[in-house]
């Protein structure tokens, strides 16, 4: 999401200098513009398909109140839900941008710190204080009814937000028994998973949310590349992310990736900068290398692909040709991603 944002030169609007609304003339109209593309272009990526997680809101509200599925966790937010991200520390994810560089650079381009997608920050006494007493009242609800669904997903997500995934793991692994269909119980339980550094069951649970999602949802495809690359298995991650690439190209024929909008549901480019960090983690440089060279020939505009090429040449001993790369990167990029490009090259 960064990356598009970047791309539409809409990043300033959540995250640079163009935050302050203008107080009239042209300029308001040109930034009520900007910010509702903006606007749209996170709510479509926070909520891309209406699924069974909405059509129970209303019936959660009742005993509850309101649970925000979609929304990033921000200061003073009183809901909570499976779509929350989460990360080391207790994390936020800003304006839902979850696509981080490191997601789709090759490995050893960056910390494990950037690598997490996510801005970590500590939560306030009185986040705290909010979210345990929330958490009371789930665990209240729960001695009365131990199979209670919302009591189990509110308690499950409102730890994890603590922190305490361990905790939250055991509650999520019960939600799964009792939502054995619904891909987002999965999806965070491999979250989890993979914060608590065992790789090989948030793998399992990528899987499994895969397996009875409708259509393929890029945060599972993001989070089990991942979740494979840290289990040291990346020929399995390169065979998913083919196999992946191959069902996307089928569905795209019959209109099967795009939404009622006309939208599409998953970004290739995002799926092949996937595919090259793979075959680097994986130690196949030329095949990572050929997978840049066809995004490039098929996405020349797009800065992503001379910055990933960029990158691998010049870990691998080929700076004049890395250079080259990286100047084309900056060339392509938008203003505000061109200091991104300047601080990789240096790297």
């Amino acid at each position: 999401m960064q990356f598009y944002l970047l791309g539409q030169d809409l990043w300033s609007i959540v995250g640079g200098g163009e935050t302050v609304k203008p107080a009239r003339g042209e300029d308001l109209k040109k930034w009520k513009v900007k910010a509702g593309t903006a606007i749209n272009s996170i709510n479509k990526e926070s909520s891309p398909m209406p699924g069974p997680v909405e059509k129970k809101k209303v019936k959660e509200e009742k005993k509850f109140g309101p649970i925000d599925y979609d929304a990033p966790i921000e200061s003073k937010q009183s809901t909570i839900g499976l779509g929350a991200k989460i990360g080391v520390g207790v994390a936020v994810v800003v304006f839902g941008l979850v696509f981080a560089l490191g997601d789709f650079l090759p490995s050893g381009s960056i910390t494990s710190s950037e690598n997490s997608g996510t801005v970590t920050r500590k939560l306030s006494k009185e986040e705290i204080a909010v979210l345990q007493s929330r958490l009371q009242q789930y665990r209240e609800a729960l001695i009365a009814s131990p199979k209670d669904i919302v009591a189990l997903e509110g308690a499950a997500v409102t730890l994890a937000e603590l922190g305490k995934y361990a905790q939250a793991a055991t509650y999520l692994e019960d939600l799964t028994k009792e939502r054995p269909s619904d891909p987002d119980v999965f999806r965070l339980l491999g979250e989890v998973k993979y914060e608590l550094k065992d790789y090989e069951a948030s793998v399992s649970a990528y899987k499994n949310s895969n397996k009875v999602s409708k259509t393929v949802d890029f945060e599972v495809l993001r989070g089990l590349t991942n979740a494979l690359l840290a289990a040291k298995k990346p020929d399995e991650a390169v065979q998913m992310l083919l196999e992946t690439r191959e069902r996307l190209n089928k569905e795209q024929l019959s209109d099967g990736t795009k939404t009622e909008n006309g939208d599409q549901i998953v970004d290739p480019v995002q799926v092949e900068l996937l595919l090259g960090k793979a075959y680097s983690d994986w130690g196949h440089v030329s095949d990572a290398v050929s997978v840049y060279d066809q995004l490039i020939s098929s996405h020349p505009d797009d800065f992503r692909a001379y910055l990933a090429k960029g990158i691998i040449l010049k870990q691998n001993g080929n700076v004049g040709d890395a250079e080259r790369m990286f100047i084309q990167a900056r060339f392509f990029a938008p203003e505000k991603a061109k200091v991104l490009v300047d601080q990789y090259a240096k790297r």
